[in-house]
């Protein structure tokens, strides 16, 4: 018998990507880290979804829609996110989507017993974040600074990760260059511009916010403490 050190056969060639995969790759590629790339298609393929980048918004990063009136489930991601916090973005609302679809299949089996519906943030969305986010959990995917402190922030993981000041701050570390800062840092009663649109008065906290006052309208809004906003005069 006569061994050979070379494959008599080539290796099978992979098949081929579907067209939502190259697309949804092509969405993502520039958005997420390289190494969490093959991952998170993977997930999204799995259970798809209607995905939109949109712009910047100060009230929240990401946004889940259930299916309504024929429409698919829908997820919204801003997109001037650095690249881990998108990620963490997506995958929060990915965790949403899950848990609707538990929701929605166990609606369809029949019981006597009433069948509650998950709270937004509750046990079963921390469950699946935590499940969701687990490939990611490694030095290939967040850098060092990162990854202690979203291990911590995943141990209880909160409605929004803006809300637990040392991971918004440690990804804020990320962001590209420019000319604002935290709304937490400026004193109260200063005065500030969001984006450069609207000018607001700094007032109390409320929980995780602040109390702003427009001064156009001089109507009342809660601003995330961790909202980048440049300062006019403080």
């Amino acid at each position: 018998m006569q061994l050979s050190l070379f494959n008599s056969k080539p290796p099978a060639p992979k098949p081929a990507a579907s067209p939502l995969a190259e697309k949804v790759r092509s969405v993502l590629g520039p958005r997420v880290p390289v190494a969490a790339l093959d991952d998170v298609v993977d997930q999204i393929l799995k259970n798809p979804i209607s995905l939109k980048i949109v712009r910047q918004r100060t009230s929240k990063s990401g946004d889940f829609r259930a299916p309504h009136l024929g429409d698919p489930a829908r997820i919204t991601v801003n997109g001037n996110l650095n690249q881990y916090a998108f990620l963490i973005t997506l995958v929060h609302e990915l965790a949403h989507h899950h848990v609707n679809l538990d929701y929605t299949n166990l609606l369809k089996k029949f019981t006597l017993r009433r069948k509650k519906k998950p709270l937004p943030h509750g046990d079963e969305w921390k469950e699946k974040f935590q499940v969701l986010m687990e490939p990611y959990l490694n030095n290939s995917v967040f850098p060092g600074d990162i990854l202690p402190v979203l291990i911590r922030y995943l141990e209880n993981p909160k409605a929004s990760s803006s809300v637990d000041h040392k991971l918004s701050k440690v990804l804020g570390k990320y962001d590209p260059p420019d000319d604002t800062i935290r709304l937490e840092e400026l004193p109260y009663d200063a005065v500030f511009s969001l984006h450069g649109r609207r000018v607001f008065t700094k007032k109390e906290k409320v929980r995780t916010r602040y109390r702003c006052i427009c001064m156009q309208t001089n109507r009342v809004y809660l601003v995330s403490a961790g909202a980048p906003v440049e300062l006019i005069t403080g």
